[in-house]
């Protein structure tokens, strides 16, 4: 800056207001030649600097599960691109769904001095994001909701989309119905396996403790439980999987063990992907819409540094739906004796 002052024939305070955009800091003669001056030395305004001065550093910290997920790939960009066109920068962080490195980088988002945060936490207590919020900073939560933390949640309602799913299979009627899962810290997770439970109980359909398995939110945590579970001298005819990465795994398991869908064993995946619906069969799965929760997420956001106030612990739901494809059918045995009555 002092060098863009001497070549311009100026104050240092002359530079810092024009480039700043402060209106009637000087005459537009000098305001041009400044500017002319600061393009021709290649003078670059230090953003963090004038955030440290300022106290506000239009950066927003985002805080997801795993990256890899093209779902939260996808909840990325809509939280990104929203706060890009607001004038804000995202800084995004990956918990690898581990809570002891989601409860680090928060650390680390505040050390960077984020005016805010949008979170898509994997914990359920989220002792870390109430000490944040207590101190006054502004957070959304997306994906994920902590009762009794002062913050605004972006969610789809799990346990009646989980509920629908299941009493899905159960009207083809399948009994022996497996949910693979993963830890149940999460609200997501949670959600999905109460809404399993719920249909279940509500056919008179108690839970077996076999058919309930949690693994690593990945492709190889889906495949290793669904071998777990293809062991069973009882094994399940029917699978809902609550992760689109462990759906894949799942897929691979069934076939790698010989067997084809739906004739054999029906799945259901929650995150509907692209080409589920080109799969041969075609998958059954639960549609969110990931896009628009982080938009939705980067608006609220919005709002509340606008008002200058943490949000009200609102609850914001968007709509999502079960996609019926090839899949699903009804079990084996049933099958078999449809076939005989037919016959």
């Amino acid at each position: 800056m002092m060098e863009v002052a001497r070549a311009a024939g100026v104050s240092a305070a002359t530079v810092s207001r024009v480039l700043a955009g402060v209106a009637g800091a000087t005459s537009e003669d000098t305001a041009v030649s400044v500017r002319q001056t600061a393009a021709k030395l290649g003078y670059v305004v230090n953003a963090v600097a004038a955030g440290l001065r300022s106290q506000q550093t239009r950066s927003i910290g985002l805080v997801l599960a795993d990256v890899s997920n093209p779902f939260f790939g996808q909840l990325a960009s809509g939280v990104e691109n929203t706060l890009s066109d607001a004038g804000y920068s995202v800084i995004l962080v990956n918990t690898t769904n581990s809570i002891e490195q989601e409860k680090r980088l928060v650390r680390l988002l505040i050390e960077k001095r984020v005016e805010a945060l949008v979170v898509a936490t994997s914990d359920t207590t989220g002792a870390h994001i109430r000490e944040v919020v207590d101190l006054g900073m502004h957070v959304v939560l997306v994906d994920s909701e902590l009762p009794g933390i002062k913050a605004e949640s972006v969610v789809i309602d799990n346990v009646a989309l989980a509920q629908a799913a299941v009493e899905h299979l159960l009207e083809m009627g399948h009994v022996d119905i497996a949910i693979v899962t993963g830890r149940l810290e999460a609200s997501s997770d949670s959600g999905r396996f109460v809404g399993y439970r719920r249909a279940l109980r509500r056919r008179g359909i108690d839970v077996n403790s076999e058919y309930v398995v949690c693994g690593e939110l990945t492709f190889e945590g889906g495949q290793r439980v669904v071998q777990q579970l293809l062991k069973l001298s009882n094994r399940p005819t029917a699978i809902f999987v609550t992760n689109n990465e462990m759906t894949i795994g799942a897929l691979v398991a069934i076939s790698d063990a010989g067997l084809s869908l739906p004739k054999d064993i029906s799945v259901i995946g929650f995150d509907d992907m692209d080409w589920y619906r080109i799969a041969k069969p075609s998958i059954t799965a639960v549609r969110q819409p990931p896009y628009d929760m982080g938009r939705l997420a980067a608006e609220r956001l919005l709002a509340s540094l606008r008002r200058k106030r943490q949000s009200r612990p609102k609850r914001w739901l968007l709509n999502a739906e079960l996609i019926i494809r090839e899949s699903t059918s009804a079990p084996p045995w049933r099958s078999r004796a449809q076939n005989k009555k037919t016959a």
